[in-house]
């Protein structure tokens, strides 16, 4: 950090530059004033300089020291300089240490305008990037440098899952953003106390050691989040929603004038008191702060006791007095929580007043500001994509900051308007409001790729249906056979194809319109006469495209994206508001004005009218009685009840002739709305904080259709009590209590009571479990207890944290990486909620697995399961454990902006594997291996590659070196192949084999990387080895596939062989530049950098496969395409060289010379006689595993390039490195506002389990976020399935036997067991068991059993360990009876394998077991399935596999 003396220095410098630079540059330095509102950081810098003025500092080190240079230069540096004062929170880095390096990074030579380059229309979010530097947005490191390649990828890893969601461009936008947020900030009103630099360095976290005994434990950081000090939990999960998300930059909006009128509304309007998610956030924040704090006050006092105890002139000490007034300032707290959120994300404070005079001036609010006239001394830019977000404001502070946004549309510098957002939340209702401008443009409405169909051809449409239009011509389009398109009328679509079969001359179509739809297979289209490339669109006269259309030269087509402008109107033209009223009534008649939120309430234009009524009159009565209405009585004189007040408002707002006001749903609907208002409700505040986060992310991307313009949401139905439908309905807590938080507020004390002594099994604490645990410690689950219960939340998750992580799991930090998800999350949900009581496991959940969650936890341990899994097997299993214990389940799952909840009611609902999603299907092996025509085909193929090379190879050749280097002759070892695999698999093998351990005779030294002679020898096989890859795999195979099936070849039906789905390839190979036989044409050149690009990313894994782990990381293995350039044209020498090219050709296959080979043995034997002399080596090799996140490793980098090539091949356009990633390692995109809205909808579906709601109530989730497009529906009720006598019964049910003193269970014979089914089900005589059977595991079948004495006999219990046992042993069937030795072995003890005594052991660890029970009518010879069978173990038999049981 700097000195005292520096500091002064530098702050000298910038008096010198608000002298001597203000007329050349229009910039002028950062007033005090404005310092002081940012940061205590800002403010002890000015401290600092009233202390030490600059006149009189001295000055031990000279201007160049500092990096400045000389005055000349200065003028170049102004900008970094203003940054200094300027930027405010940095996580992970001391601010003035990080200037001192930008100062020192600017050269003299380097102009101004090349440091802060000025915003294209075309490149954005580049131009950006260089802003970035300069103001030091980036903070990801702790070193204090500017941004380098490092923090890109840094960046790159941690929002990876985000930018296959949004894209590349999209994602650069949202670095470049400036979300402006103007909410409740909670804490005192005015400036922060300034606090010493030394102790508020805004570090990133370094890790939660708990509160321990610090002033700040946890009793005061719970005392601190009551009453007005309370922050908006709203605002909170919109910041932590934006920060996540990676926008460039959040300015905190702050009033700091008390007294202004707008300020007084705002405060009376939220009551911090009831907001239980703003006191979670509170409380994590101030843990999680003090917490760093006292741990870097504990590691300087440790230097301290260590010697390390000088101070600098100037310094203070460290004052607990002002460390614990810096946190209850809100503004401060959530900058320096957003900035542990993400240390990547510039944050800064504003006053209101400050930031409507910015959007309210007649200047660029974008780029720089004229202040030559007026006088300031201050410079505030809002940066190039600025969105203004207000939430939970009143209307009347709404209208003003959209008014100020919209000013800028009459601005003469540059007409626009600001992006303004406004989300509230009031009880169980809330709206959000967008208002883009009148010429908002949507780049990509739904985000999805445009589905490539395959074209079986187009022709002219029949002259009588071009009857009814114009003189257009309209064409037929149809698809090949078993292809379905996507389109619809009025889309554009494009084809794909090529002019002539080498793929070297693309074919240009013109683009089409839909006109109309056909069929699925079928559609008409007309040519597009919209802006168009290409130029036979505008025109007509050139009709070649169209023609090589006709004529089949088109292989496929799909749809083209559009941008589309959208007009908004601004908040004041649609509300008109007036001195006395707002007028909604007229607004809620115009349906274009509202987006649906549920396909029945948003729909119901009476309850649409009543909550945008009760919204405008909220604000008027909070305007006339400072305050939000409660649901008693004031005890005035009056004796009017807030409700009274509330309805007389509304009276007035309202015209007296409509009726809607007299009917009784309005009545419900605003009594409902008044009683609660006032509290705010978690669930509804996490769905709102991520519709509003999404509206932030569209309006600087134009990426998914904004809401237009009303969207309003609500969720009544969590005050429905069970006796309105029939059920027990509980009280309510009384009108007049004093409720302890806004949930008790809401849903009344019984409820949150109930939820707090709930036990909670939570699977999966990824990016839903995060925001689960942060919505359940504000709900206060898990904090109760009774006389006979304790609530707990049981959390289990066996990942660890990745950096990719934290861009959507916000209880994880960078220190978090590589810690267990499940214990790094218990600690995290202790800052929201110490009270909590959290029981983390790192236990999978599954058949196989033995762990705590056996059916003792089934049947007891938990009472509601929250899924929170990426995979469709563990949530079945999970699925099964709550239907075979009865237990409630709610499945959540995110797709990029999609999202689905399934609620799961005990013995009402169907449960999730009840249905199914349909598989997707799998690509055909005969088109992965001969017939691409998707890139989607092409890297799957190269995935493949790399495991076969890099990873089942270097497996199969470490199986047989041992046994290949014992045996002097291969003769057996090559019998064994054939007779195990066959003549061609043999063969393969062989080869292989042969390639992999045979060229260890000709790496020379030893197996040590630190020996150069070693390595060269490597490196020199391994490309050897990886360009006759190439040749066989895009040259020979493709040559010999096209010589199996001529292009002019048909197929057994008679038509072309290559047609449809089916593309000629081309075979690729390299041919030097320098060639005398061939001319080298400019796809050549292009071929020859792709094989290049082939050979250097295989040679290069295929030499790690060679080298030594753990060798030294200074041997580099990385093999550039250039070294990869000289090698192919060395060899393409070579093979000019050669007499018989053909033989040459074959052998660069990997093959020998076949001519005196007689037999399969002896080539087999012949491919291993080099494999022999290497395996006499005993060498290792290494695997590697595909890993998709490291970019080092060059996995990607060998499937795209393999991927690419063979697409080249095929005639297939290219992928990127993104592109294919994702599919290669099936990368499921990820937004953290998707996460936080399903897991939103799955707290409010917990609410009503615990309420025991009809299930009419409850509500499966549908949720798109692009479109955006909501879709709530009743779940299905459970399938009733007829048995015998014509008695239903569904997978809820059982039919349950238990055992007595006369007839344990453990010794219940078969027969028993099979005649109390027959009696508990109700059975008559003519009906049979048929079938019986555990699992997969038959027991007893009629047709083989029946007269079976001795097995009916057997103690049902040894029956099923006996078919388990047999299971394992194989379907050996025993003739014991006829071999009377056979029987005496019999009765020896069993040696159990591990495997059968784990599977004992299992089964004996359960409570019952469940049995399949089919039955037979013997009269009509009918089948019917019983309910599953339940045996009730009346105790645990001993067994004499106890001494091997695990547990």
């Amino acid at each position: 950090m700097l000195s005292t003396r520096r500091l002064s220095l530098l702050i000298g410098v910038l008096s010198i530059l608000n002298k001597h630079l203000v007329a050349e540059a229009g910039w002028r330095p950062l007033s005090p004033s404005w310092a002081s509102f940012r940061s205590p950081l800002a403010s002890s810098i000015h401290q600092r300089r009233e202390q030490h003025p600059p006149e009189h500092s001295p000055l031990p080190h000279s201007p160049s020291l500092l990096g400045l240079g000389n005055v000349d230069h200065i003028v170049h540096r102004k900008r970094c300089l203003a940054s200094i004062v300027a930027t405010s929170f940095r996580g992970g880095e001391s601010v003035i240490d990080h200037h001192e390096d930008v100062l020192g990074d600017v050269g003299p030579d380097v102009d101004a305008e090349e440091q802060m380059p000025t915003r294209s229309d075309d490149d954005a979010a580049d131009d950006d990037a260089q802003q970035i530097d300069c103001s030091n947005k980036d903070t990801s490191t702790k070193t204090g440098k500017r941004k380098n390649k490092d923090d890109d990828k840094n960046d790159d890893e941690r929002y990876s899952r985000q930018m296959y969601a949004l894209g590349a461009r999209a994602h650069k936008l949202v670095r470049s953003t400036t979300a402006i947020l103007d909410g409740p900030l909670g804490g005192k009103i005015g400036n922060s106390a300034a606090v010493p630099v030394d102790e508020v360095g805004i570090d990133g976290a370094d890790g939660f050691e708990g509160l321990g005994t610090d002033p700040i434990n946890s009793a005061s950081v719970k005392s601190e989040s009551c009453g007005s000090k309370t922050p908006s939990g709203l605002l909170y999960e919109i910041a932590k929603n934006l920060a996540l998300s990676g926008v460039g930059r959040i300015v905190l909006v702050r009033d700091d004038d008390a007294e202004s009128s707008i300020a007084t509304h705002d405060a009376g309007y939220f009551d911090g008191s009831l907001d239980d998610l703003g006191a979670a956030y509170h409380r994590a924040a101030l843990a999680e702060i003090s917490s760093d704090r006292n741990g870097s006050r504990g590691k300087r006092d440790a230097e301290s006791d260590h010697g390390s105890n000088e101070k600098e002139e100037g310094d203070s000490d460290f004052d607990e007095d002002e460390l614990v007034s810096s946190l209850d300032d809100g503004a401060m707290l959530l900058a320096e929580y957003i900035q542990r959120l993400n240390p990547g994300v510039q944050v800064d404070i504003v006053p209101r007043a400050e930031l409507l005079r910015l959007l309210r001036s007649d200047n660029d609010v974008n780029g720089e500001e004229d202040y030559s006239d007026d006088g300031r001394d201050d410079h505030i830019s809002l940066g190039i994509n600025p969105v203004v977000v207000c939430v939970d404001r009143s209307i009347t502070s709404q209208l003003e900051m959209n008014n100020a946004c919209r000013d800028q549309e009459r601005s003469s510098f540059k007409p626009h308007v600001v992006p303004f957002i406004s989300v509230e939340t009031a009880g169980v209702h809330a709206k959000v409001f967008c208002d883009f401008g009148p010429n908002f443009v949507v780049v990509d409405e739904d985000g999805e790729t445009p589905r490539s169909t395959l074209l079986d051809g187009v022709k002219e449409n029949p002259s009588d249906e071009n009857a009814d239009q114009s003189s257009e011509k309209l064409y037929m389009v149809k698809c090949l056979e078993d292809e379905r398109h996507d389109v619809s009328k009025g889309d554009v679509i494009e084809f794909q194809g090529e002019h002539s079969d080498d793929h070297s001359i693309k074919a240009s179509f013109p683009k089409c319109q839909v006109v109309s739809v056909k069929s699925p297979t079928c559609f008409i289209v007309k040519e597009w006469d919209g802006e168009s490339t290409n130029q036979s669109a505008n025109n007509p006269s050139d009709s070649t495209p169209m023609i090589s259309l006709l004529e089949g030269n088109a292989r496929s087509f799909s749809r083209v994206k559009l941008p589309k402008q959208i007009s908004f109107s601004a908040l004041r033209e649609i509300l008109q508001p007036t001195e006395e009223s707002i007028a909604t009534s007229n607004c809620c008649d115009d349906d274009t004005l509202f987006t649906p939120s549920d396909l029945d309430k948003s729909f119901d234009p009476l309850r649409r009218r009543a909550v945008m009524t009760s919204m405008a009159v909220l604000d008027m009565f909070v305007k006339k009685y400072g305050r939000l209405p409660s649901r008693a009585s004031d005890g005035s004189k009056h004796k009017r009840t807030d409700m009274e007040r509330f309805q007389s408002l509304a009276r007035k707002m309202i015209k007296e002739e409509d009726e809607a006001f007299m009917s009784q749903q309005w009545g419900r609907l605003t009594t409902q709305f008044v009683e609660t208002c006032r509290a705010k409700f978690t669930p509804v505040q996490a769905l709102l904080g991520a519709l509003g986060a999404q509206e932030v992310l569209k309006a600087a991307t134009g990426l998914y259709n904004p809401v237009r313009q009303f969207l309003l949401y609500d969720c009544d139905e969590v005050l429905q009590h069970p006796t309105d439908a029939g059920g027990n309905g509980t009280e309510n807590s009384s009108p007049t209590s004093a409720p302890r938080t806004g949930q008790s507020y809401i849903l009344g004390d019984h409820t949150s009571n109930k939820l707090a002594r709930s036990r909670l099994f939570l699977v999966g604490a990824g990016a839903i479990g995060c925001e689960l645990l942060k919505n359940l410690a504000a709900m206060g689950a898990g904090t109760g207890a009774s006389s006979t219960k304790r609530g707990c939340l049981v959390l289990t998750d066996m990942d660890t944290i990745e950096k990719s992580n934290l861009s959507r799991q916000l209880l994880f930090r960078d220190h978090d990486v590589g810690e267990f998800k499940s214990v790094a999350a218990r600690a995290a949900m202790l800052r929201f909620s110490p009270d909590c009581r959290v029981e983390a496991h790192t236990s999978c959940v599954g058949e196989e697995e033995d762990g705590p969650f056996d059916d003792d936890f089934w049947s007891s341990g938990c009472n509601l399961v929250l899924n929170a899994l990426d995979n469709v097997e563990a949530r079945l299993f999970v699925d099964g454990q709550c239907v075979t214990h009865g237990l409630s389940l709610i499945d959540a799952g995110t797709l990029g902006p999609k999202g689905n909840v399934q609620v799961v009611v005990p013995h009402k609902s169907e449960s999730y594997g009840s249905s199914a999603d349909p598989p997707e299907p799998d690509i055909p092996v005969c088109t992965l291996k001969n017939f691409p025509y998707e890139i989607s085909h092409t890297i799957q193929w190269a995935r493949d590659l790399f495991n076969g090379y890099f990873n089942r190879r270097p497996r199969q050749a470490n199986d047989h070196v041992d046994e290949m280097a014992q045996l002097e002759d291969l003769t057996i070892f090559g019998q064994l192949l054939i007779e195990k695999l066959g003549d061609d698999a043999a063969i393969a093998m062989a080869e292989e084999l042969g390639e992999d351990l045979g060229p260890f005779p000709f790496i020379v030294g030893n197996a040590d990387s630190s020996d150069p002679e070693y390595v060269l020898a490597v490196k020199k096989v391994s490309l050897n080895w990886a360009i006759q890859q190439a040749h066989r795999l895009f040259f020979v195979a493709m040559d010999e596939l096209i010589q199996k099936h001529p292009i002019d070849s048909v197929d057994d039906e008679g038509a072309p062989f290559w047609s449809g789905a089916r593309r000629v390839p081309k075979p690729l190979r390299f041919i030097p530049l320098d060639s005398e036989e061939e001319e080298v044409s400019a796809q050549q050149v292009i071929i020859n950098e792709r094989i290049a690009q082939f050979v250097s990313s295989a040679a290069r894994l295929r030499m790690e496969s060679f080298l030594p782990l753990g060798r030294d990381d200074s041997v580099p293995s990385l093999i550039t395409p250039e070294e990869a350039l000289v090698a192919l044209q060395e060899q393409a020498k070579l093979l000019n060289k050669k007499k018989k090219p053909k033989e040459i050709l074959h052998n660069l296959s990997g093959g020998g010379s076949s001519g005196d080979v007689n037999d399969t043995l002896s080539l087999i034997l012949a491919k291993l006689n080099g494999a022999k002399i290497g395996a006499s080596f005993l060498p290792r090799l290494n695997l590697a595993d595909f890993e998709k996140d490291d970019e080092s490793n060059g996995h990607v980098a060998f499937v795209a390039s393999a991927s690419n090539l063979r697409a080249m091949a095929y005639g297939i356009p290219p992928a990127d490195a993104m592109e294919t990633r994702r599919v290669a390692g099936r990368i499921v995109p990820a937004m953290i506002t998707t996460t936080g809205l399903v897991s939103a909808l799955s707290c409010l579906e917990l609410v009503k389990l615990l309420k025991g709601l009809p299930l009419e109530m409850h509500r499966n989730a549908f949720v798109n976020l692009a479109l955006p497009f909501f879709a709530f529906t009743s779940p299905v009720p459970a399938e009733e399935v007829v048995g015998v006598n014509g008695k239903t019964h569904t997978i809820w049910d059982r039919i349950t036997v238990k055992g007595s003193a006369k007839s344990p269970t453990q010794s219940m014979t078969l027969s028993k067991f099979l005649k109390n089914i027959l009696k508990k089900a109700g059975c008559g005589e003519e009906i049979e068991i048929s079938s019986l059977s555990y699992g997969p595991y038959m027991i007893y079948a009629n047709f083989l059993h029946s007269h079976d004495e001795e097995l009916l006999e057997t103690p049902l219990l040894d029956s099923v360990r006996d078919a388990v046992i047999s299971e394992e042993e194989g379907d050996e069937i025993a003739t014991f009876d006829e071999d009377p030795a056979a029987e005496e072995k019999q009765k020896a003890p069993v040696d159990y394998t591990a495997e059968q005594k784990a599977m004992l052991s299992k089964l004996e660890q359960k409570q019952f077991i469940d049995f399949s029970v089919l039955v037979e009518d013997g009269e009509t010879g009918e089948e019917f399935e019983l309910p599953p069978v339940r045996l009730i173990k009346d105790k645990i038999p001993k067994h004499e596999t106890d001494e091997g049981k695990a547990h």
